[in-house]
């Protein structure tokens, strides 16, 4: 049985949503990703520490060093060439990039949503209306095309 929503409910209900959102994209971030580099696929907590860690990799890296130490999960550390840090940094990004940009549009539109039964019907991972998804995807464009340009000057 569905329950039926009030318009003296949106407020709550619009918060109730962000805050699952926000929780599962947190979640979801946290769990990590599988990274494809150069001795085979590897999954990479990203944990705060873990994130603050790949983004200190990527920063030697861009300051010249040719490897630096680091371990996947439950991993040794062992030492990841500059290629192998840039795959994973490029991946990170992008995918936190992604959860966090969808986690914001879910927000936004529970926020706008004036019927209450559509906002209870919202949840991470559900499609965006069109304006939003669209919205979206010219930010994980441009967001892609940031990526591809200082790889691309680190290639240089």
């Amino acid at each position: 049985m569905a329950i039926e929503w009030k318009k003296n409910d949106l407020p709550a209900l619009a918060q109730k949503v962000a805050d699952d959102a926000s929780e599962t994209c947190q979640n979801f971030i946290y769990a990590g990703i599988d990274v494809e580099l150069s001795g085979g696929t590897q999954h990479f907590s990203l944990m705060p520490n873990d994130q603050t860690n790949i983004d200190s990799m990527f920063a030697a890296i861009t300051l010249g060093a040719s490897e630096y130490p680091y371990h996947p999960d439950g991993g040794k550390c062992v030492m990841y060439s500059a290629a192998d840090i840039i795959t994973l940094y490029s991946e990170y990004k992008s995918f936190v990039t992604k959860q966090t940009t969808y986690c914001n549009a879910l927000r936004q539109w529970a926020k706008r949503e004036t019927d209450p039964n559509v906002i209870g019907s919202i949840y991470y991972g559900c499609t965006l209306p069109e304006d939003l998804e669209k919205e979206v995807e010219g930010i994980l464009s441009a967001a892609q095309a940031q990526i591809v340009a200082i790889i691309n000057k680190l290639s240089a």
